[in-house]
């Protein structure tokens, strides 16, 4: 997907952008031709059963109007009435079928480009956003090519069809029909920059309200404790009110569109109607033909009609296919599919120097060897790059200068890269666990980890004993951000997760932020007494620095300085 959105935008460039969106489009239903062409052969033969019914009234209106009644006419009115109605109801129920497979796929491939892509570029999207790209933006493109466009070309066809035989029976009725019919599309294009947008405001509100009750409703006890919430209910009310007026505006508009393209219509319509009635006075056509007459004008203009109405829907499709690329132009990472980790590994720092877009630099020439074993303490004040520096031994960050450099046993070097992380045991900061049980929050470190190594990765963290306290031990089910458990529960069971990971290195960025200094002795005393491999400890507490060989202080200017402690 990503490669052939490179090779259209190099080819078209950003200028020609909206058609780069349309062939970028087309080519994510190319996997489903297949469907889309029987889902057009069913609507194609429903158009022909109705069609079929038009004309056959014709002739069962003129033989009941000369006395007569022909039922095998009747028969293949009621037989293209059953038709219709049969392929009608399969056309629905493929469709369904199509849209389903179609959208979740485009969401698993957009899924996975969020998870592959670089963190420091992903970074800069909000997760509600995100969140608002995958769901409503790719809901309309579905319904774009997989609903709006197929039945764009059945609306094409209806309409061919319909002037041909209005053509047939009477062609100066048919040319003021098609005369008359395009001004639906022409009102549609006029005012397209207007619909684009507000389509796109709206887009941009919607992101902004999930957005925010996202992050409300994640942080619920900040907004109980700073009695925030009628604060956010105020602001609420205001989104809405932006998105009242946009709604309001753009209805306004449709309905003005609606309102003239209507009147227009029913005036062709009427026209249409007095030279029927007139040809049936001078006796040039039959009750019957009138009839055919009304329904083929009718299916002129409603099939223009309905082909102007979708260009909003295409221009709304084009804005979220370019929010979705947004996403799809994230660069992914750099992964090499490498799986042998080594018992012991070393990481050197030679002359790194890194700043965030390339402004004031975060880490100036840094350079640093930790040995297999090490336990090396990283201090400094809030923004000194501490984090910062964990983020590039984990590549999710690159440095603008130097290296970092992972070296086994063998004496085998490799550059930083995400296959690195292999090697690599990490407790974030914060509360990390997931919905699910315990079980499951501790087996991300290990898929296969079996019962006793739960339970010993457990007794290392200083959390057996709270689990086994719970009703359901290990299948104690946990709700977003582990909800039943205390912040310091919450602690222990991220480091037990990260201990039965069992790499050469491990990484407590301030893990034990949420523990008290007797619990925090026990742990760190056990991971640094029997873990035997290197450890970064990240923190705000010097107390823990009596565990490390080694600190690293990180200065607000940028420099290190790096000091042996035993």
């Amino acid at each position: 997907m990503k490669k052939y959105w490179e090779q259209i935008k190099e080819l078209y460039g950003k200028r020609d952008l909206a058609y780069a969106s349309l062939f970028w489009l087309f080519s994510q239903a190319g996997p489903y031709t297949k469907q889309l062409l029987v889902k057009l052969g069913i609507s194609t033969f429903t158009l022909a059963m109705g069609f079929a019914g038009t004309i056959v009234s014709k002739y069962i209106i003129d033989a009941t109007t000369s006395g007569s009644l022909n039922w095998t006419y009747v028969t293949y009115m009621i037989l293209a009435a059953v038709f219709t109605i049969l392929f009608s109801a399969v056309a629905d129920i493929f469709d369904s079928y199509i849209s389903e497979k179609f959208e979740f796929g485009m969401r698993c491939d957009m899924f996975n480009q969020i998870q592959t892509g670089v963190w420091n570029e992903l970074s800069k999207y909000h997760s509600g956003d995100i969140v608002t790209r995958l769901t409503t933006d790719i809901s309309t493109i579905s319904s774009g090519l997989i609903s709006i466009i197929p039945s764009a070309i059945i609306m094409g066809l209806r309409l061919l069809i319909s002037f041909c035989i209005l053509f047939y029976f009477d062609r100066w009725l048919a040319i003021f029909a098609l005369f008359v019919a395009p001004i639906g599309a022409i009102c549609a294009l006029l005012y397209r920059k207007k619909y684009s947008y507000y389509y796109n405001k709206l887009r941009d509100t919607e992101s902004s309200y999930r957005t925010f009750m996202q992050e409300s409703l994640s942080n619920i006890a900040v907004i109980k404790t700073f009695q925030l919430e009628a604060d956010n209910m105020n602001y609420m009310k205001n989104i809405r009110s932006e998105r009242m007026s946009l709604v309001m505006s753009s209805s306004r508009l449709s309905a003005l569109m609606s309102a003239f393209i209507s009147l227009v219509y029913r005036t062709a319509y009427v026209v249409a109607f007095c030279w029927s009635a007139y040809r049936i006075s001078t006796g040039q056509i039959t009750y019957g033909t009138m009839t055919v007459f009304l329904s083929l004008v009718s299916q002129v203009q409603g099939s223009i009609s309905s082909l102007g109405s979708t260009i909003p829907e295409l221009y709304r499709m084009l804005i979220s296919a370019r929010r979705i690329t947004d996403i799809v132009d994230i660069q992914n990472e750099d992964y090499k599919d490498i799986t042998s980790v080594p018992e012991q590994v070393s990481v050197e720092i030679k002359d790194m120097t890194f700043s965030y877009d390339r402004k004031k630099n975060i880490l100036e020439h840094l350079s640093l060897t930790v040995k297999p074993g090490d336990i090396v303490g990283i201090v400094g004040h809030s923004g000194a790059g501490k984090t910062t520096l964990i983020r590039l031994l984990l590549s999710l960050l690159k440095p603008d200068e130097g290296s970092v450099e992972y070296i086994d046993e063998n004496g085998n070097r490799e550059n930083a890269q995400p296959a690195s992380r292999r090697f690599i045991s990490y407790v974030p900061q914060g509360n990390t666990l997931l919905s699910g049980s315990i079980a499951q929050n501790l087996r991300m470190g290990k898929k296969n980890a079996s019962e006793e190594e739960l339970w010993e990765a457990l007794r290392m963290a200083d959390a057996d004993t709270f689990v086994m306290k719970t009703e359901d031990g290990l299948d104690t089910r946990l709700t977003e951000k582990a909800g039943g458990l205390s912040e310091g529960q919450a602690q222990r069971i991220a480091i037990a997760r990260a201990l039965i990971r069992n790499k050469p290195q491990l990484i407590l960025d301030e893990a034990t932020s949420a523990l008290d200094e007797d619990t925090e002795s026990r742990i760190l005393s056990r991971i640094t007494k029997s873990y035997g491999k290197t450890i970064f400890i990240i923190t705000h507490r010097r107390s823990m620095l009596r565990y490390c060989n080694r600190v690293i202080e990180l200065g607000d200017d940028a420099t290190a300085t790096i000091r042996d402690l035993k």
